[in-house]
């Protein structure tokens, strides 16, 4: 099914052309189309002299002279208002600087356009706590800071209200000193009458009517149905009304998919379920020997043993504090010194951003890390680099490395694409649409998932002295190893109420970021 069909026309240097029709009928896929976001299978698109090729997208130059107005906004919802004003200029800054700073004027500018919008009291405010209006007159601001010569708009007043709408519409018709090339998908047929110069009527991807605003107008009403409904032909409500009992058939054909059906019923089928998952079970437990007898036959032994740590010998305390000291430093810098290590490879890993070859050596790498638990890293540098905290720190360096890719990789391919997009047609080049499009979105998590890494790492730290790789392990390893339990207990209490701590002050933290 085609978007648009056998579409052609002109629109000379300064028209307001308003681009009207049903819902679904093609107008955004048209406004996509000329702003290069959508690539024609057939047919040539030329658009300020730029001519848009199959293979490619919009270049740096071609986003100088045309800009777009997204349906749903296409903010940064982490950025506030001024910030996502000024990416409108990003193709006017190197390309491979991942951290602008930004120009005065463009400063001055972008908060001259936010106030002519009403939002002086909004500017450094998350476009995430904005109405939808507000995020919607942000967009606009920053397309007129872009101030380019062609104007693609998709229903840039939807989310106004008569004033703000009337205001937006003349602010866009005085771009560019009132030479601006405007098309324009509107819904509001008195705004089209008013404004427009020219009209599109877009039905089922083909422009039916072009010329006159009043005449278009009438021809989208003699339709008999309001723009904003969809756009089903004649044709589709004749096969809708001749088939009824098409869902009937998709509903039995669906049936006849369902687990179970066929030579067994479904009462059969999960029966047959949850014996093989029994099965499984007592697979396992036979294979290893589990014996519930084995553990209530000796709970005296249990009884004995913590009996013997209690009452726990508070005489080491100043002692195990300090190796909880050395376990904390541990933790923090080989959590950081994997924050910083795998992010690189998380971008590398990550779908939405990074091409095929990439992912696959990055993942691999990051399973690798992963594989290998961090006491056995800690034997690997214990006997390279010889005993003390340092080995632990890389031992909790390379295995936090392997989960905090995973989890970096993930929060980056679950990131609204739609501000990409829209950063896409400022002209920023890939490293600025990291800088300014994924990490605001992922930092929230990032930050999350790296500081639920270091409460861990506090815990995997403890475990880390059994081989000699420094930290509060080697304490508790050493009492139980020389009977003497009620020092251990001691040592497992005060790691406990560090635990405890770091628990708290990190759900906390990690609350705070997600707000």
């Amino acid at each position: 099914m085609r978007a648009l069909d056998d579409v052609s026309f002109e629109v000379p240097e300064g028209q307001t052309v308003a681009i009207i029709g049903r819902s679904g009928g093609g107008k955004s896929s048209l406004l996509r189309a000329l702003g290069g976001l959508l690539k024609p299978v057939q047919g040539v698109v030329s658009v300020a002299g730029h001519r848009l090729d199959h293979g490619r997208g919009p270049s740096r130059a071609f986003c100088r002279d045309v800009g777009v107005v997204f349906q749903d906004y296409g903010l940064v919802p982490q950025l506030d208002a001024m910030h996502n004003v000024l990416c409108g200029r990003l193709f006017d800054y190197n390309p491979q600087a991942g951290l602008v700073q930004f120009r005065r004027e463009d400063c001055d500018r972008a908060r001259a356009l936010l106030v002519d919008l009403g939002l002086q009291g909004r500017l450094t405010t998350r476009c995430s706590r904005l109405s939808g209006g507000e995020q919607q007159r942000v967009g606009i601001a920053r397309l007129l800071l872009q101030d380019p010569n062609i104007l693609l708009l998709d229903e840039p007043i939807s989310s106004l209200d008569v004033h703000w709408a009337e205001h937006t519409i003349q602010r866009l018709k005085q771009a560019r000193a009132g030479r601006a090339t405007v098309l324009v998908v509107l819904h509001d047929l008195a705004m089209v009458r008013r404004y427009a110069d020219r009209v599109l009527l877009v039905h089922g991807g083909k422009i039916v009517f072009d010329g006159d605003p009043g005449e278009g107008c009438r021809q989208l009403e003699m339709l008999g149905i309001e723009p904003h409904q969809a756009a089903h032909t004649d044709f589709d409500h004749a096969r809708a009304a001749t088939t009824p009992t098409a869902p009937a058939a998709k509903l039995a054909a669906a049936r006849e998919r369902e687990p179970g059906a066929g030579l067994l019923g479904r009462a059969s089928y999960y029966v047959l379920l949850i014996g093989a998952v029994i099965a499984a079970y007592v697979w396992a437990a036979l294979g290893v020997n589990f014996s519930a007898t084995k553990v209530f036959g000796n709970l005296g032994n249990a009884v004995d043993f913590l009996r013997r740590m209690l009452p726990p010998d508070f005489s080491v305390t100043t002692t195990v504090a300090q190796s909880l000291l050395e376990t904390i430093q541990m933790a923090l810098i080989g959590t950081t010194l994997a924050a910083l290590g795998s992010l690189p490879i998380a971008m590398c890993a990550a779908r939405n951003i990074a091409p095929w070859p990439f992912q696959f050596a990055a993942r691999l790498v990051l399973n690798l890390l992963r594989t290998i638990p961090s006491i056995i890293w800690g034997l690997f540098f214990v006997v390279i680099v010889g005993l003390g905290p340092f080995p632990g720190i890389l031992a909790l360096t390379f295995y936090a490395s392997g989960y905090l890719g995973k989890f970096y990789y993930e929060g980056i391919e679950a990131i609204d694409p739609k501000p990409l997009l829209a950063l896409k047609t400022v002209g920023a080049s890939p490293i600025q649409r990291f800088r300014y499009g994924v990490f605001p979105q992922v930092l929230p998590l990032l930050l999350g998932y790296t500081l639920y890494m270091f409460e861990y790492n506090v815990r995997a730290a403890s475990i880390l002295g059994v081989v000699g790789a420094g930290g509060v392990g080697f304490y508790i390893y050493t009492y139980i190893n020389n009977f003497q339990y009620d020092k251990a207990a001691t040592a497992l209490l005060l790691l406990l109420v560090l635990v405890t701590i770091i628990d708290a002050a990190s759900s906390r933290l990690r609350a705070r970021l997600m707000d």
